[in-house]
């Protein structure tokens, strides 16, 4: 009995602990909502970051350098107005219209330089904030723009690759660009000099067919304010699988003086190469010759004189000679 009524003493006291918590609580809660409301009716000065657009750019004229994306706007005004901004409820924006720039749609010979200032804008941007808040200092307090006189030039169009192929297959040609040349349009200081154009750099792995890809041009030109048309181009790899032969070749002389008999030793030379297997029967029409120059005797008295390869079909690879040089024999006619 007396153990029972331990217990209930200890959770009476418990319960009048837990009020006692309870209505501290309850007062700092409500004082401080009262502080609070207390606070938010006086007057504070914040910053607000706008984030800025542009429109109407002139069409004869490319803005060259980096135009401010954001604003940071110095306010003031009483705390009810400000908190939707500080507590990014709102995220204010607004529009800069370059047609109201003086002399920003004048033609130009050459670079020009305009200035906005920020002050210029300060009433719209009043507008959207409203009749309570002041506007105190924006930064940056001015827009410059460097323009340059838009231009156009038809230039050629260099593909840029790295290719692996699978072992036999290779490269049957040259890569192929469609179109061959593109119409760029930008800046006259870029465009009066710009003679050729890279697409992005296209990686193919293991190459054991012609493979036909759509392209855009390298990035970095859209950095330069450059515009292309076509802005994508067609490449075709030609692929086709390789095997190793070889021919013996007879060695032709050149430059011989009429009273003069030469001889090379050997007289004729093995030529090494790959060949498409679809080119394997022309290899029996197709011309092959080598030759060597008596003007390297006169000029460098070689002992042995190189052996040059002025004919083979272009659909061969990996051309080697053996020998690649040869000793010779001289005589004189009678």
């Amino acid at each position: 009995m007396t153990k029972n009524l331990n217990i209930l003493n200890s959770i009476f006291h418990k319960a009048s602990d837990n009020r006692k918590l309870y209505v501290f609580l309850f007062c700092l809660s409500l004082s401080t909502f009262f502080w609070f409301l207390n606070a938010l009716g006086k007057k504070f000065t914040t910053d607000v970051v706008y984030q800025v657009s542009y429109n109407h750019f002139p069409s004869n004229k490319v803005v060259l350098n980096e135009l401010p994306k954001y604003f940071k706007i110095k306010i003031r005004g009483f705390g009810f107005d400000l908190m939707t901004y500080k507590l990014k409820i709102r995220k204010p924006s607004f529009t800069i219209n370059l047609s109201k720039i003086d002399g920003i749609h004048q033609p130009i010979d050459s670079t020009q330089q305009n200035t906005l200032a920020s002050s210029s804008f300060a009433s719209y941007i009043a507008s959207q904030l409203g009749d309570n808040i002041e506007i105190k200092e924006i930064y940056p307090d001015s827009i410059h723009f460097l323009l340059d006189v838009k231009k156009e030039k038809l230039v050629k169009i260099i593909p840029i690759t790295k290719i692996n192929f699978e072992k036999q297959y290779q490269l049957f040609g040259k890569i192929q660009v469609k179109p061959l040349t593109t119409t760029v349009r930008g800046p006259s200081s870029i465009i009066d000099t710009l003679e050729q154009v890279y697409t992005d750099r296209i990686f193919f792995q293991n190459l054991s067919k012609t493979v036909t890809k759509s392209v855009s041009f390298n990035k970095k030109y859209a950095q330069s304010q450059l515009e292309f048309n076509p802005s994508k181009v067609i490449l075709y790899v030609p692929v086709e699988k390789y095997t190793e032969t070889s021919i013996m070749v007879n060695i032709a002389y050149v430059n011989v003086p009429d009273s003069i008999t030469m001889k090379a030793i050997p007289n004729e030379i093995e030529l090494k190469f790959m060949v498409p297997l679809s080119k394997m029967e022309s290899l029996t029409n197709a011309k092959f010759s080598a030759e060597i120059d008596y003007k390297q005797i006169n000029e460098n008295y070689n002992h042995k004189l190189k052996v040059e390869i002025k004919e083979y079909p272009s659909y061969i690879q990996s051309l080697t000679l053996n020998p690649g040089k040869v000793e010779y024999i001289l005589r004189k006619q009678n």
